[in-house]
């Protein structure tokens, strides 16, 4: 029996465009399959000359370093034109795939915060009595 290739990822990236602002919402897998998708989004986005980008990521399932790349040059499209960048509601793995790269504060995000580490314990020390011999 032959197995099945899987299914090819798939990205959703929905725009809606009102006066100034466009709004894209992407969900499903971002990557290097899926980049084209955004990269048209994009392009669809900017035939109503928006002033401000706002791309919401919260349904971002999966966001590999291609992804990320088409998100920093979607910002810079839109930075060039003089236009505002807004990356909204991104999922955990995509702060953090952005704070691994170095590319949290160009895409307006702030890097997750490091739990500290809790400082190993000395064993505690139990006193015995000291046991002399004869005296």
């Amino acid at each position: 029996m032959a197995e099945q290739p899987a299914p090819p990822t798939q990205l959703t990236a929905a725009v809606t465009v009102h006066a100034t602002v466009a709004h894209l919402h992407l969900s499903g897998e971002l990557d290097l399959d899926t980049v084209p998708d955004l990269e048209a989004a994009v392009r669809t986005a900017f035939l109503g000359r928006p002033r401000i980008m706002i791309i919401e990521a919260s349904d971002l399932s999966f966001c590999d370093c291609a992804g990320l790349g088409a998100l920093l040059r979607a910002r810079r499209r839109i930075t060039d034109a003089g236009g505002t960048f807004h990356l909204e509601k991104p999922s955990p793995r995509l702060v953090r795939l952005a704070a691994l790269t170095g590319t949290a504060a160009v895409l307006g995000l702030v890097a997750p915060v490091a739990r500290p580490r809790p400082e190993p314990q000395p064993e505690p020390q139990i006193d015995t009595p000291a046991i002399s011999a004869g005296h």
